[in-house]
């Protein structure tokens, strides 16, 4: 991360308190328009894969086989609150795919959002760990991946391993959006269990550019793309959820976007009319560190207005305040 850049200052009472570091590749079609850092940076995806990941719900055939909806394969690329709307979507998957609920290979957390959180402790007691595995945020790709897994025939003990059919059409779809061979594409464990993918920076934008702009792509993963796309402009509640950035991004631009962030620092943007595609990773992992610089960037490119930037750029930490509420600092993108 030697060639990394200074993305983001932290400032509080008018010193440089804190930096956010890091590469973000900018991509119209194929030709970079922007970039800082290093293109060449190799990072995991994190959770920006699932869109991705979840694209094999419609390759194996198991979207139609079971009748999934738009919703259901949104939540496929999502990761959710944990609402009771968010669980009842993924209960509905499983029951249509004739999977039980503890065949989901994911551990389970307290939801991402705190007041959801705090409902579930209030709730679930004192009774012992592990919590549910459908609250973990990743169950809506579990769930697409077991009735996938269902589609093909395949085991649904295994679905998690690398060479499970699951996750070997997986990797090849990750690799064909990045533009890469598949042996190129790294494969490690992500923190729900499920294989995860690691490409340059570069890579990862072209991939976002793809999300939102297959032609050129092999007919079978084009037309997944753009079904995907579909669900999740139509569905962004079930990407993220209420009060989360990729929701709110999503439902706040007049410029249709798809949006997905992922653990580490690492987001994606795809503006299907503009034939964008951004990739940003933030060294330091802390999604604080990218949200800005992804709302300046957008802004720059007219993607976003300036009412619809100041209003996201404050709802998502523009503004340092202490617990009174009181302003105490600010970030300030400095690319």
């Amino acid at each position: 991360m030697s060639t990394s850049v200074p993305l983001v200052h932290v400032r509080r009472g008018g010193r440089l308190e804190s930096v956010h570091c890091g590469s973000y590749v900018l991509l119209d079609g194929d030709q970079i328009v922007e970039a800082a850092g290093d293109p060449h940076h190799v990072a995991y995806y994190r959770s920006t894969a699932k869109p991705f990941q979840a694209m094999v719900v419609l390759t194996s055939g198991a979207a139609e086989r079971f009748d999934f909806t738009a919703e259901e394969v949104a939540i496929a690329a999502g990761s959710h609150n944990a609402s009771p709307h968010h669980l009842g979507v993924v209960r509905s998957m499983l029951a249509k795919a004739g999977v039980p609920e503890d065949a989901l290979g994911c551990g389970g957390h307290w939801s991402i959002d705190p007041e959801l959180a705090r409902r579930q402790a209030r709730e679930y007691g004192t009774r012992p760990d592990p919590l549910p595995r459908i609250w973990s945020n990743c169950s809506g790709k579990h769930a697409g991946m077991l009735a996938a897994a269902r589609a093909l025939g395949a085991s649904l003990e295994t679905y998690l391993d690398p060479d499970h059919p699951v996750q070997a059409q997986i990797t090849g779809i990750v690799a064909a959006f990045a533009g890469l061979a598949v042996e190129d594409v790294g494969v490690a464990t992500d923190g729900c269990g499920a294989p995860i993918h690691a490409v340059s920076v570069e890579a990862m934008a072209r991939s976002m550019m793809r999300l939102g702009n297959p032609a050129g792509l092999e007919a079978r993963y084009a037309e997944a793309a753009e079904r995907m796309g579909a669900a999740m402009s139509a569905h962004p509640e079930m990407i993220a959820g209420d009060g989360r950035f990729d929701t709110d991004l999503m439902t706040s631009s007049s410029v249709r976007l798809l949006s997905k962030g992922g653990a580490e620092g690492i987001h994606g943007i795809a503006v299907p009319e503009r034939q964008l595609g951004l990739a940003v990773h933030v060294d330091d992992g802390n999604d604080r560190g990218y949200r800005q610089l992804v709302i300046a960037l957008l802004l720059r490119r007219g993607v976003l207005t300036q009412e619809e930037a100041d209003g996201l750029a404050e709802r998502h930490g523009r503004t340092i305040r202490n617990w009174t509420g009181a302003q105490v600092g600010a970030l300030e993108v400095v690319i």
